[in-house]
């Protein structure tokens, strides 16, 4: 009889045991699952910089372009083709040639056809920059503007321009403003025949921007403007002008810049034209220009071959900057979405 009781007790004491061992696990099951939800949903931003100031995430706005001039060597242009590509600069907008210069025009082409073979969306076009626009000569405009417009469809090239500020190219007799609108409108309706590669556009001087309103773009696809930042804040009224007048779907500016010969100044002008221009609502601009040339220093690249501190501070960093994030559970720092900054070039 006493072993049979001690047998009783044996087995009691073993079946609390287990019932405390149970409900200890549970516990611990809770507690560790709370803290594993806890630790996935808790996530602390990971700070990447580089030896350069301004580098920490550098964005561009996307709808950023550039303009670059076409007359330097052909192993520093496409060089400078190579860097902007890197840094997420794709629509560049190289420089409108006279129709009439044959060296100008046929170097712009074989510019244009290597940076198209980087990968680059090319702008381009041509202009009566160096020759008056007269009732005479207008037919020989007229067809070079056909005839490059074909040269642009066979060539790649993503959008073609029919024209950069041709009315302050006028005689103002023969020609007056009201007809070289009215002859670009025209032409621009041939070349839709024959430009279908993309969007045929024409860039007016900013002081003309009413006169373009008032007459209408008929069948060119885009208006658009050269701006420059001006103290007065004109370059505000001008953007509203062309956004009124067309839509943002039928502006941009193919070319602005504030020229300043100080640096930070002029990094903090330009700063503040890209952001009007995206709160204007207008999808795309041209920074224009790459490196120093006759309007002065006020290019990316110095004479020196060193870069203005817009590069970094107002074009790479013009759209806005995302954080990266990543879980604290993970002994591994797992960055999603981070964006490489192509070191500073300097030639």
């Amino acid at each position: 009889m006493r072993k049979k009781n001690i047998i009783i007790l044996l087995v009691l004491c073993l079946t609390l045991l287990l019932l405390i061992c149970c409900i200890a696990n549970t516990v611990i099951s809770e507690t560790t699952s709370g803290n594993l939800e806890n630790q996935e949903n808790t996530e602390e931003p990971i700070i990447v910089d580089t030896e350069e100031s301004g580098t920490v995430y550098p964005q561009k706005w996307s709808g950023l372009g550039m303009g670059l001039f076409g007359k330097h060597c052909t192993s520093e242009f496409d060089g400078y083709v190579d860097t902007l590509l890197d840094n997420g600069f794709e629509e560049l907008r190289i420089d409108i040639p006279d129709y009439q210069s044959g060296k100008w025009l046929i170097d712009s082409k074989a510019i244009v056809i290597r940076a198209i073979a980087k990968g680059a969306k090319v702008i381009w076009g041509v202009t009566s920059d160096e020759n008056t626009i007269t009732a005479a000569n207008w037919p020989n405009f007229r067809q070079a503007i056909l005839d490059n417009a074909q040269w642009a469809q066979d060539n790649g090239v993503y959008e073609f321009q029919i024209g950069n500020e041709e009315g302050s190219h006028i005689d103002e007799t023969t020609m007056p403003w009201y007809q070289i609108i009215a002859n670009l409108k025209s032409v621009a309706t041939e070349v839709q025949e024959i430009f279908t590669n993309g969007k045929v556009s024409y860039s007016c001087e900013p002081f003309a921007i009413d006169e373009w309103v008032t007459a209408g773009r008929g069948d060119i696809d885009i208006i658009a403007s050269n701006i420059y930042y001006s103290a007065d804040d004109t370059y505000k009224t001008r953007i509203d002008m062309l956004v009124d007048g067309f839509g943002v779907d039928h502006t941009y500016l193919t070319e602005f810049n504030f020229l300043s010969t100080d640096e930070a100044v002029q990094a903090e002008g330009i700063t503040e034209m890209i952001e009007y221009i995206k709160t204007s609502g207008i999808e795309r601009a041209i920074f224009y220009c790459w490196h120093d040339n006759i309007l002065g220093p006020f290019g990316v690249v110095k004479a020196d071959g060193t870069y203005r501190e817009l590069w970094d501070k107002a074009l790479l960093n013009s759209g806005p900057v995302e954080s990266t994030t990543v879980s604290t559970t993970t002994t591994t720092a797992l960055l999603l979405g981070t964006i490489a900054h192509v070191p500073r070039i300097t030639r």
